[in-house]
């Protein structure tokens, strides 16, 4: 990466993780690009404590850490205290209703990165600086746009992540790579998506097209709403 992609990331990042090896390679990648590493923390004790004393623009926390309050615990506390931080969940797990029953739901503007992904240096730069931006606009209000309604949040981070990936162009095949998972799984996925969207799911050639169009107004209601 060259000067001036550093220069456009300087955000200032907390790390909450509980496991040293993730921790510090989480650490060593953020290093790695120009974003300013407040402190690290194991515990949401510590991540609160480093959370108040300065105040990071992006807090990139487990979901799963051990025992007590978990990450997501951490963000709506920290949510309740500063709206514009944005927040990142790290985790292998995929339903986190395993970790323990009645968990409360991701704020609306947080993002999600595989465990698997945290060394690959782009993708962690994308998902901070999606985090942040995202934390920055707010959560989506409702708007009615050439007849489509944008409610506001009505998506998993799932279903966002498939709109932004087909509105690149990207195959199944490449999705399901990207996302380490199935073909099978992408196209169930996508189909789930579509029905939500009210797209037939017997259409497949312009399901795709209009997955990507309603990904676009999406992001353009985002511009307004700013």
């Amino acid at each position: 990466m060259g000067a001036t992609a550093h220069s456009q990331l300087h955000i200032s990042v907390l790390v909450v993780e509980d496991e040293a090896l993730t921790r510090t390679l989480v650490s060593k990648v953020l290093g790695a690009v120009d974003f300013h590493l407040v402190g690290t923390a194991q515990n949401a004790v510590e991540a609160m404590r480093l959370f108040k004393t300065f105040r990071p623009q992006v807090v990139v926390t487990d979901i799963d850490l051990g025992g007590g309050p978990t990450g997501l615990d951490i963000a709506h506390a920290i949510e309740r205290i500063s709206p514009s931080t944005g927040i990142v969940f790290i985790s292998s797990i995929e339903d986190v209703r395993t970790i323990r029953p009645n968990l409360p739901m991701a704020p609306l503007t947080s993002k999600y990165i595989n465990k698997a992904d945290v060394s690959n240096v782009q993708i962690l730069i994308e998902v901070i600086r999606n985090a942040y931006e995202s934390a920055q606009i707010g959560p989506i209000s409702k708007l009615r746009d050439e007849g489509w309604e944008i409610s506001k949040e009505p998506f998993t981070d799932l279903q966002i992540e498939l709109m932004r990936l087909i509105s690149l162009g990207l195959s199944n095949a490449a999705i399901a790579a990207a996302r380490f998972t199935t073909v099978k799984s992408t196209e169930n996925a996508i189909s789930r998506l579509a029905k939500k969207l009210g797209i037939p799911t017997d259409d497949k050639s312009n399901q795709r097209v209009l997955i990507a169009r309603y990904f676009y107004k999406m992001n353009r209601a985002q511009h307004i709403h700013d």
